[in-house]
C-alpha cells in the first residue's frame, strides 16, 4: 500500500468517526452530518429535515478538508455566502489531521454545524 493510499483510508476513516459521533449525539431534526470522499480531500455537509421528514429536504456543504502535497499540511475550508471555498479563519492549515477534524466535529467557533 502506497503512502498515498494510507493517507487517503485515513481520511476516510477520520470522516466516518467525526460523522458517527456527531449523528449519534444528534437529533435528526437538527441535521446529519455527511461526507463525501475525493483524492486527498473530503467534503462534509449538513442534510437538513423538515420536523415531520424522514427524507432529507436539502443538504449544505460546511467544510472541506485538503491535503496540499507540496507542503505535507491539511487544509481548512468554509464556504462564502458565493459557495467558493476559503481558508477556515482559526485553523486553516496543520500538519496534523486529527486536530482538523476535531476541530470540524467539536465546531468551538459554531461555524460548521
Amino acid at each position: 500500500m502506497s503512502l498515498i493510499e494510507m493517507t487517503q483510508r485515513r481520511l476516510e476513516r477520520c470522516a466516518e468517526l467525526l460523522c458517527a459521533n456527531r449523528n449519534k449525539s444528534m437529533p435528526v431534526e437538527l441535521g446529519k452530518s455527511l461526507y463525501e470522499l475525493d483524492e486527498n480531500t473530503v467534503v462534509f455537509s449538513k442534510a437538513h429535515y423538515l420536523l415531520d421528514s424522514v427524507s432529507s429536504s436539502y443538504t449544505s456543504s460546511v467544510a472541506k478538508v485538503e491535503l496540499d502535497l507540496d507542503t505535507n499540511m491539511w487544509m481548512l475550508f468554509v464556504p462564502n455566502e458565493e459557495d467558493r471555498w476559503i481558508p477556515y479563519p482559526f485553523l486553516a492549515r496543520s500538519a496534523d489531521l486529527t486536530a482538523i477534524m476535531r476541530e470540524i466535529e467539536k465546531d468551538p467557533k459554531s461555524y460548521f454545524w
